[in-house]
């Protein structure tokens, strides 16, 4: 019985203590088409309702690999961001936004659920630069399914374990219609994880983690080409302890409001191409991960898939992403 319990508790605890050698945040690889999904600052900084959904299969072709799911939505408060004639009052006037955002992320038997809702405060610094500061507050379940868990000892069955904590993230975010940096904590309440098994048995010989604090640091710039053509470097840094800094640099080439490709090297880790379609308020992106680690020989990359709702909230031709 002890040693079922030990299996069991095994994959919750290597799960809370992942940091050991990568994140317990989700992997990405189009977070630059939704920076809000890093940084609560960047909550509602578009002129319209920002609707976002993902799929992720990770490490394909390996068992139990990663699987991400996510659906996200922020907005400015107001009207008058939407309206075509907009006064310098108007332009000078901070603004209040706020977003949601619920994710799940699965692997093998683990998986980790979360519920966030965020608000963020706008404010002017010049005519065309803008600091925006956000927050957010929410609730992540870990869980373990232990149905899934398979034993040499056919006659062993495992319970199922979870454990809920609530969580929160600070960012800041400053941006004009040429650059953008941001730089945001995730995870810093720092709760601990108490995993629960067995009738009438809370954390019983279970010695629990802790979420571990997640910094990021990300920023990019736009270079005009031509009147059609725009080059959008951007580069993203990511830390927790006691896991290596880990670092991306992207790059993506983009035409009007219409059509965009991509590229991304994640240090020692994969290769990313991507692509996008916009279509009026529609927005498609997919993302290829080619591996480059010691773990490339056993899967076969990583796929992502992202759409995106661009919702008016007032009349107009169309509402333009112009920036990202």
């Amino acid at each position: 019985m002890k040693r079922a319990l030990y299996l069991l508790l095994l994959p919750l605890l290597l799960l809370a203590a992942a940091p050991a050698w990568a994140q317990q945040q989700a992997q990405y690889s189009q977070y630059m088409n939704n920076n809000y999904l890093l940084n609560p600052g960047a909550t509602g900084v578009e002129d319209y309702i920002d609707v976002k959904a993902s799929y992720r299969t990770q490490w394909t072709g390996l068992e139990g690999a990663p699987k991400t799911y996510y659906a996200s939505a922020s907005s400015s408060l107001g009207k008058w961001r939407s309206t075509s004639k907009r006064t310098i009052r108007d332009r000078q006037r901070p603004f209040h936004a706020i977003g949601g955002l619920l994710y799940n992320d699965v692997t093998g038997p683990t998986s980790r659920t979360g519920a966030y809702v965020s608000y963020a405060y706008n404010l002017v610094l010049t005519p065309k630069i803008r600091l925006a500061l956000g927050l957010s507050a929410g609730m992540q379940q870990f869980s373990v399914d232990g149905e899934q868990l398979h034993f040499f000892d056919p006659t062993t069955r495992a319970a199922s374990a979870a454990s809920r904590v609530l969580d929160g993230s600070v960012g800041v975010w400053l941006y004009s219609p040429d650059f953008y940096f941001g730089a945001s904590s995730a995870q810093i309440l720092g709760n601990r994880l108490n995993f629960s098994y067995g009738p009438n048995s809370v954390d019983a010989g279970a010695p629990g983690n802790s979420l571990r604090r997640h910094y990021f640091a990300t920023a990019g710039v736009r270079l005009p080409i031509d009147n059609d053509w725009s080059l959008v470097p951007s580069v993203l840094v990511k830390a927790v302890n006691p896991a290596p800094l880990s670092v991306d640099l992207n790059v993506k080439l983009k035409y009007q409001d219409l059509l965009w490709f991509g590229a991304s090297w994640r240090a020692f880790d994969s290769v990313v191409g991507m692509v996008g379609l916009s279509y009026e308020q529609l927005t498609v992106g997919y993302s290829y991960d080619a591996g480059i680690s010691g773990l490339t020989g056993y899967h076969g990359g990583s796929h992502e898939i992202l759409l995106g709702l661009r919702l008016k909230k007032k009349a107009q031709v169309v509402c333009t992403n112009k920036f990202w």
